[in-house]
């Protein structure tokens, strides 16, 4: 990984403008020959993509690279491993390959005289379960009822060129009978589909074609949002009929999106944009984003599961704002011009943690997606997370969670606590909601994050484009607005190690962070969810619901006990283990002088912990600020039209 200063280089605006330009624009006849990509996912169902390549080339050595850093993802996941049947011919004759020593992305061959082009096949492989989680190529990408196509996973290309200067006409067969959504356009002529199946798209570039995945399936159903200039389509793929019924008060709220995020960045910039919603038992909960569409996954009962719903309504909404920002503004360390170029990551905080605040908290809300309360209780849990479980912020910055995101990826839950997680994400959301109560105060509320939203990534509207930008010139931007020390706001909450999370933002607001004894609602369903018992903010533990304690936070009543990741509970004081009993036991201990006894499995080692805890159970809630204005009503209110 490039070094935290090498991520604010500013790569020539003009050169990614003309270069995604061109993405959008057919190869012409007097440009370069086009690379021609054949995908047969006819045997998708089964977990196997077949891939066929033609690349032009020239007579000599030729390094062919597979896609080692995939965008949104922010590290060097891409699937080599899941890659299988690769064959190298040219003129009908097979050649002898050789993987780079020092990097397996790279295949080395020599093309022979008067050869004009090679052919390469490979096949990739879908997991069929997930064995990771650093990206989509560790998880499954079919099932018997639908795929995704992630077009990273099944080609190479010439090594050297910029990605969008390289053309290429890509075809896809899919099983008969299916049907697909995806940003790419089609090829006009037939309307792009052959006798066969096969769909025939537009010339584009590998840019284009790697942001633009396709979602497929026998279960499908496409939903127009709205509005008809610039529609946004829910498409979904499923496991079972009857997750394509939203249930029309949902389906309400996410009409609603797009009207939100209208008001607040003032202008759009794609053409139409496409939710490709694939829902399967079979697969993770996740999304990634993509400039005019986000390859978005989740349970079969996504849309009416009141768990899934709390803890997974975000997700749509949050891909979307990466159209605006990630895609369309985006640090200048992650707009490369070559899939195996690495990716500087320090100003995701701004990336995925704005995002956070943007599409989680706000268009969430505004939309109607979750309710004012339900909001609340989803910051209060971020908040107290951050602030009570994560001993590991006494040692490392925010950003450092950022800059080491490609080490931080896919890690064991054990030790996330003293290790700290991706806390870009969520601690930046509280940055974020400070920056915006600071802009509302310093001028009388007649500014807030809304305007620099809209001076950021708004107006004017446009196809796609990438707009690079360094952390100066965000500075520079909220200055723009309120004279102030943003370097500093920022300096001292992103980049120095501080021991307690950034909650100046809840009391400015209005409101501050308390604990009680009554569930918080975001939490309670985030259990249920995860199959987890979460007295994190009572003991400092999370247990499985077979009774594997997933985590500790060091220095918490559990930690002091002699408790540690990996052992396995088989009783508390006395009591066979369930999920219910550790809970009822904190609660009875409230009126005791005993400590909780756990007693618990390690390898054939069993052992009692005395747990000294007497509080009984804590939740963290927002409670209003009694002479204080409610400016996070007037935050997550309706904007839209």
């Amino acid at each position: 990984m490039s070094s935290p200063r090498a991520a604010l280089r500013l790569i020539p605006l003009a050169i990614l403008i003309s270069g995604i330009a061109a993405a959008a624009t057919p190869a012409t006849a007097a440009g370069p020959r086009p690379l021609e990509l054949a995908v047969d996912a006819t045997d998708a169902p089964r977990g196997i993509f077949h891939s066929r390549m033609v690349i032009p080339a020239a007579p000599g050595p030729l390094t062919l690279a597979y896609p080692q850093w995939v965008q949104g993802e922010h590290a060097p996941s891409g699937p080599i491993m899941q890659v299988a049947g690769f064959t190298v011919s040219a003129a009908g004759k097979a050649l002898p390959w050789r993987r780079d020593p020092q990097d397996m992305f790279l295949v080395k061959v020599e093309v022979p005289a008067g050869a004009r082009e090679v052919e390469v096949t490979l096949d990739y492989l879908s997991p069929a379960e997930s064995f990771g989680l650093n990206g989509y190529g560790e998880t499954a990408n079919a099932t018997p009822h639908l795929l995704i196509v992630d077009w990273h996973d099944l080609l190479v290309y010439p090594l050297g060129a910029n990605a969008t200067e390289i053309p290429v006409r890509a075809t896809l067969r899919l099983p008969a009978g299916w049907q697909h959504d995806t940003a790419l356009p089609l090829e006009k002529t037939a309307g792009g589909r052959a006798k066969d199946g096969t769909l025939d798209f537009a010339p584009t570039t590998l840019y284009t074609l790697i942001d633009s995945p396709v979602l497929a399936g026998d279960l499908f159903r496409t939903i127009d949002l709205g509005p008809p200039e610039a529609p946004v389509l829910l498409s979904i793929a499923a496991d079972r009929a009857s997750a394509l019924a939203v249930p029309e008060a949902r389906l309400a709220a996410y009409r609603r999106v797009p009207a939100e995020a209208l008001a607040l960045f003032g202008a759009r910039h794609y053409r139409a944009y496409h939710w490709l919603l694939a829902l399967s038992d079979a697969i993770d909960n996740n999304g990634l984003e993509h400039h005019e569409s986000s390859d978005d996954r989740g349970k079969v009962e996504f849309f009416t599961d009141e768990a899934l719903l709390l803890r997974w309504g975000t997700l749509l909404p949050h891909e979307y704002v990466h159209s605006w920002n990630g895609k369309y503004r985006r640090p200048a360390g992650l707009a490369t011009r070559d899939p195996n170029q690495a990716l500087a990551t320090e100003l995701l905080w701004v990336y995925e943690g704005l995002t956070r605040y943007l599409g989680d908290f706000l268009l969430t809300t505004r939309s109607g997606i979750r309710t004012a309360a339900e909001a609340r209780e989803y910051a209060a849990y971020v908040a107290a997370n951050q602030d009570r479980n994560r001993p590991g912020r006494r040692w490392r910055p925010l950003a450092d969670t950022a800059v080491s995101v490609q080490s931080l990826s896919g890690v064991p839950t054990s030790w996330t606590a003293y290790r700290r997680a991706l806390d870009y994400y969520d601690e930046s959301m509280l940055i974020w909601l400070e920056a915006d109560t600071t802009l509302r105060e310093k001028t009388g509320g007649t500014k807030s994050l809304d305007d620099f939203c809209r001076a950021f990534y708004g107006p004017p509207s446009s196809a796609p484009a990438v707009v690079p930008y360094t952390a100066d010139d965000v500075y520079a931007a909220l200055g723009k607005l309120v004279p102030y020390d943003w370097r500093g706001f920022f300096a001292e909450r992103v980049y120095a190690v501080a021991p307690h999370a950034p909650l100046g933002g809840f009391e400015a607001a209005g409101w501050k962070l308390v604990y009680t004894d009554q569930p918080n609602g975001y939490q309670k369903q985030r259990a249920k969810s995860s199959k987890q018992v979460d007295e994190s903010f009572s003991l400092g533990i999370w247990i499985k619901d077979d009774g594997t304690v997933a985590d500790v936070v060091v220095g918490s009543p559990a930690w002091e006990a002699g408790m540690g990741p990996g052992m396995k509970i088989v009783a508390v004081d006395g009591r066979t283990w369930t999920s219910e009993v550790l809970p009822e036991e904190v609660r009875a201990a409230k009126t005791g002088t005993a400590p909780i006894e756990i007693t618990a499995a390690m390898g054939e080692t069993v052992k009692t912990f005395r747990v000294k805890y007497h509080e009984g159970e804590k939740y963290p809630h927002l409670e209003r600020v009694e002479g204080r204005a409610d400016l996070l009503a007037a935050i997550l209110a309706p904007k839209g039209r």
